[in-house]
């Protein structure tokens, strides 16, 4: 087994090491990043969100490690197997799945474990080493390669420049709150990539189609030409667990889906719209609610154009739903008669993602409690606050003092006084403006987002 996994390995190596290269020459997709992706899109979001905030930039290059280690499985399983089911079905299955840049890694790989691999049974202690370094050079090669793509991509990304002026709006509403308006570089981004894709302003264009028949493209120049307004909206990851706070506000500049295209003009058999992004994320919504006042397609956030990272050129935001479906990057908008199931409802995600009530205690002292609620585009009508004790509650709710929002699409701000001798923790909880309250127990993430208690730790 040993000695398999050995083999395995070092067919790995070469073979990757002529699939990169095909890559670069020919541009063909990498294994790494498919099954990487395909591996990021599973973790447990506990998981996944630790490893975006203590790992930063380097998370997502060291997911393509997975795929790696995916690969090195695979070829370790061929090593073990090769003479009872032969070589060439194990690459036509392959090939089947993954074309043309199949070939580009299992011929190799193949080749090297038929014809080098073997020795490896001659190897001695000191050869074995070297091996085991090989390995290990190829798992950072693949991670550090990952990183300075992304980073040499980055760099040749258009650069944000001012679209409007942006003023901050004024802020005494309490010392210890979050800023109302987030910060572009604060602000959360997510997305399934292990590497976001790079779109040239000159060359994309934005394209209209109706059941797969264009009827209308746009360049970025006639977009930015188009009438303009700005509006304040929060996003929510989906991601989120119970304690993580992936969510952010922006004063976003663009117009209404409706504005570009009267859905009177649309035959009678539509009932979605599609958002589908240069990436391959995609998702829908409703055609009645697509085409209302609600959804918006922004050029701009926090008085610039879209980074990369937010989705330049183009992107769309639908408030009343979590962050995934307001889809980046967008380079077609596909009026469809059939449901359409973009990357998230595929793997069992619900299509109707509304934003579960949440709350976040951004600081709890031994004399008041600060927070932020959201939920969605239903919006805040009351928060409430409690200090818990080792034992349990101590006393009633009590309502909290509530900021207007800066638009019906934005987070909640609100803070309250509060003290007992014995409290260790305070617990928030949100009411919509239908009435519902946050929930009181936590569910799971899947399939609709997590929902639950809000509770922090009092601190000095």
């Amino acid at each position: 087994m040993k000695t398999a996994i050995e083999r395995g390995s070092l067919a790995t190596a070469l073979g990757l090491f002529v699939h990169y290269l095909c890559h670069y020459i020919f541009a063909f997709p990498l294994f790494t990043e498919i099954i990487g992706e395909w591996i990021m899109a599973r973790t447990p979001n506990t998981y996944s969100v630790l490893l975006l905030e203590t790992m930063g930039a380097w998370a997502k290059p060291f997911a393509l490690t997975g795929g790696l280690f995916a690969l090195g499985f695979g070829m370790t399983i061929v090593a073990l197997s090769w003479r009872y089911i032969g070589i060439l079905p194990v690459a036509a299955a392959y090939y089947s799945i993954f074309g043309v840049s199949a070939l580009t890694f299992w011929l190799p790989a193949l080749a090297a474990l038929l014809l080098a691999a073997p020795r490896v049974e001659k190897f001695s202690p000191s050869r074995r080493r070297l091996l085991s370094a090989v390995m290990s050079s190829t798992t950072l090669a693949v991670a550090v390669e990952g990183y300075l793509r992304d980073a040499r991509l980055a760099a040749r990304a258009a650069k944000p420049f001012d679209l409007w002026t942006f003023i901050p709006p004024a802020d005494s509403f309490h010392r210890l709150a979050r800023k109302p308006v987030t910060a572009i570089g604060q602000h959360y981004t997510m997305s399934k990539n292990s590497i976001d894709p790079l779109l040239d302003p000159a060359t994309w264009r934005l394209r209209f189609t109706v059941d797969g028949k264009e009827i209308l493209s746009l360049s970025y120049l006639q977009l930015l030409q188009a009438k303009r307004r700005q509006r304040y909206i929060t996003l929510r990851c989906i991601s989120n667990t119970i304690k993580s706070d992936l969510m952010g506000t922006a004063e976003w500049s663009g117009f209404p889906l409706r504005q570009i295209l009267d859905g009177s003009t649309l035959p009678p058999s539509i009932k979605e719209v599609a958002f589908i992004g240069a990436d391959g994320h995609g998702d829908s919504l409703p055609l009645d609610y697509a085409l209302s006042d609600e959804v918006f397609l922004a050029l701009g956030m926090n008085g610039q154009s879209l980074s990369r990272a937010h989705g330049f050129p183009i992107r769309m935001l639908c408030p009343r739903y979590y962050g995934f479906k307001n889809v980046k990057w967008i380079g077609e908008i596909a009026f469809v008669s059939q449901p359409y199931y973009g990357t998230w409802p595929k793997m069992g995600y619900t299509k109707e993602a509304k934003t579960n009530i949440a709350s976040y205690i951004d600081k709890a002292t031994p004399g008041e409690v600060v927070g932020v609620s959201f939920a969605g585009s239903r919006g805040i009508q009351a928060v409430q606050v409690r200090l818990l004790s080792k034992d349990g509650p101590l006393g009633d709710w009590q309502n909290a003092t509530l900021e207007n929002p800066l638009s019906p699409y934005c987070w909640t701000r609100w803070h309250i006084a509060l003290s007992a001798p014995d409290a260790i923790q305070a617990e928030a909880r949100a009411q919509d403006s239908t009435g519902a309250w946050q929930a009181t127990e936590e569910t799971k993430l899947f399939p609709s987002g997590v929902a639950g208690p809000t509770v922090r730790k009092i601190t000095v």
